[in-house]
């Protein structure tokens, strides 16, 4: 059988051999393999975008050092920052991070104690979604499970600390998906696990939403939307699917394959 074959996401029988408590190891680890899922799925840009945790019991959250590619992030190379957006911990490089990593995520954090983890991508569908006026259609289950989404306006590349208090406003107190008109997504979630399944839905309901205006040549009115009960009843089914939370199955699922693959991510 394999290690971590079917147990709790949160029993990942990991060696810490780190400076750092197990606690926050722990979070590390779960983070870095996420980098490494983003990237096995093709959805990573280059050394762009950013997935991030908050340190449990702090007022730092982690995310990848600006230079390395997703499927090089390990535990170690994360780096802590405030939420004022400065550096705290390194990380085992000295490259530092991407500004507009602290901008949006930096944002979400500080404004939503509830959110312990986001996720940002460029991925192709999600960003034809996001160029279109009308968003995201409620036509696949995929869009159901993640429920009501919102919509920020783009401002240019995030690099102005002002335009936080309009990511805040634009996401809300409740939601935990957001469209970056023109740019992205971006998913959150009370755990790692939760953030991850939510932009795997996320990203699902834009691919089959892509496929579908080109197969009916943009008309929606050939679309099948079921009523608004019936999309909301899977919301809520789905939010309470099974016993361990939102999304740990699932994020478990996919981390067997990685860990199979290449476990250097727990360094």
């Amino acid at each position: 059988m394999l290690p971590n074959n079917f147990t709790s996401s949160d029993d990942l029988s990991l060696v810490n051999k780190t400076k750092y408590s197990d606690e926050e190891y722990l979070i590390r680890v779960k983070l870095a393999a996420s980098y490494r899922m983003v990237a096995h799925l093709g959805w990573d840009e280059l050394i762009y975008n950013h997935l991030t945790a908050r340190i449990p019991g702090t007022e730092y959250m982690l995310l990848n050092a600006f230079g390395m590619r997703f499927d090089e992030v390990t535990a170690s190379s994360l780096v802590a920052i405030d939420m004022n957006g400065k550096i705290v911990d390194p990380g085992c490089t000295d490259l530092g991070i991407n500004k507009t990593g602290y901008v949006i995520h930096g944002a979400i954090h500080r404004a939503r104690p509830d959110i312990l983890s986001t996720m940002h991508v460029h991925q192709d569908d999600s960003v034809a979604v996001a160029c279109y006026k009308d968003g995201l259609l409620p036509i696949s289950q995929n869009s159901f499970i993640i429920g009501d989404v919102s919509y920020h306006n783009y401002e240019g590349i995030s690099i102005n600390a002002e335009e936080q208090q309009r990511i805040i406003e634009s996401l809300g107190p409740v939601n935990k998906n957001l469209i970056l008109r023109n740019h992205g997504i971006v998913s959150c979630g009370n755990c790692i696990e939760e953030a991850f399944f939510n932009l795997y839905q996320f990203v699902k309901a834009c691919e089959i939403q892509v496929k579908m205006l080109a197969m009916v040549g943009g008309d929606i009115s050939k679309l099948d939307m079921p009523p608004k009960e019936i999309r909301d009843f899977s919301t809520r089914t789905a939010a309470s699917f099974t016993a361990q939370g939102n999304g740990k199955k699932e994020w478990k699922s996919y981390y067997r394959i990685i860990e199979k693959l290449d476990d250097s991510f727990k360094n």
